[in-house]
């Protein structure tokens, strides 16, 4: 249970920095769009997921207490429109890049962007209460002795995100090669789904909890998911599977961009079958990987901060693409790609410590801390 935990934080610390390098990308101004840059941003494509997959992974094989958990679900909203309102303060007071209505902030709080400013990142905090409402519904499903119930869920997630758009993209690649628009007969198929635009994501959620379960009882789990997984319990084989999936992930990056002009991200990444494979490997590899003490207090430390980090980070990512205006930062501008890659990845370092440092110190201060807590 101990490493269990320890490679939760591992993941929550390997996810949380993909986050602040894909929002990098995007928020800064010297990032190369050539493949160097475009491999660093591929393999930021299982951040997200694996937030969701971690958090299955922790809640599902717990007991749960139903007062208690809506207590906490209280707290988090609490807590992100608290956020909300210091990020409205910041993007107001500090950003002044967009000009913005008191209707835009209700917006913001019930859950929408902030006008024009980038404030979209909230919108993972908004998934996340989405799952925690359900929870109790979620956890009997998983509890049920009977495993029809939850096989039919995974089976309608799974068909509908993953399965569907991994589909339309094969008939996308199909269409490019015979010129025909083939994947468009797949569209409609969208409005039988129930669970919406976080569907993906409670599918995730509920695949991580299956692993977490396995890593908790081991033989005693279910036994298709032990079955599955004893076919890549060796590091060599989990290895050469996440290998595999990142080169096929980059390959449809590549695609999309030549097809649709896509640039650094890949379109519906993040239920694709190469992401939705890779994710649940890197958690199922740190889950049962063993750490040292001080590896293990290192991701506990991170682990432990991922929250203030994430709720900061796009403050520092902004205040950093303001400091690039200096003329000492125009160098950047004359680097290859895999330099400019390279100064890139490690400016990232520096703005993820930044706020992970600021993060612990406000931790300790009474009253402050409660902002961090989650």
């Amino acid at each position: 249970m101990k490493k269990r935990i320890v490679g939760c934080d591992a993941a929550k610390t390997i996810a949380m920095f993909f986050v602040v390098m894909l929002h990098y990308s995007f928020y800064t101004r010297y990032y190369s769009n050539g493949l160097a840059g475009t491999v660093v941003t591929v393999m930021c494509t299982v951040c997200v997921p694996l937030f969701f997959a971690v958090n299955g992974a922790l809640l599902l094989p717990r007991p749960l207490d139903v007062s208690k958990h809506y207590h906490k679900t209280l707290n988090i909203i609490i807590i992100v429109i608290a956020w909300k309102i210091i990020a409205s303060m910041f993007f107001v007071f500090v950003d002044r890049s967009h000009p913005v209505t008191f209707k835009d902030f209700l917006i913001f709080l019930l859950g929408g962007n902030f006008g024009e400013y980038s404030s979209g990142y909230f919108w993972f905090m908004n998934a996340l209460i989405s799952v925690y409402l359900i929870f109790p519904i979620v956890k009997l499903v998983f509890d049920a002795k009977n495993q029809v119930a939850i096989n039919t869920l995974l089976a309608v997630l799974f068909g509908f995100t993953v399965g569907k758009d991994t589909l339309i993209l094969l008939f996308q690649m199909l269409g490019t090669v015979a010129h025909h628009d083939f994947a468009s007969v797949l569209s409609p198929i969208g409005d039988y789904f129930v669970f919406g635009k976080y569907g993906y994501v409670l599918l995730y959620f509920l695949v991580g909890g299956l692993i977490g379960e396995y890593l908790a009882k081991r033989q005693e789990g279910r036994k298709w998911v032990c079955n599955l997984l004893a076919c890549v319990s060796s590091k060599g084989k989990i290895v050469a599977g996440i290998v595999i999936c990142y080169i096929a992930t980059l390959l449809i990056q590549r695609y999309q961009h030549v097809v649709n002009g896509t640039s650094l991200t890949v379109d519906n990444g993040y239920w694709l079958l190469p992401t939705f494979i890779a994710v649940l490997l890197i958690l199922f590899a740190l889950g049962k990987a063993s750490f040292s003490d001080h590896c293990a207090r290192f991701f506990y430390f991170t682990g432990a901060n991922t929250f203030g980090v994430y709720m900061l980070h796009m403050a520092g990512l902004i205040c950093l693409s303001k400091v690039q205006e200096l003329s000492v930062f125009q160098v950047m501008g004359t680097m290859n790609s895999v330099a400019l890659t390279i100064a890139n990845v490690g400016l990232c370092i520096c703005v993820y410590v930044v706020c992970l440092g600021i993060s612990v110190l406000l931790r300790k201060i009474p009253y402050l801390r409660v902002l961090f807590s989650l």
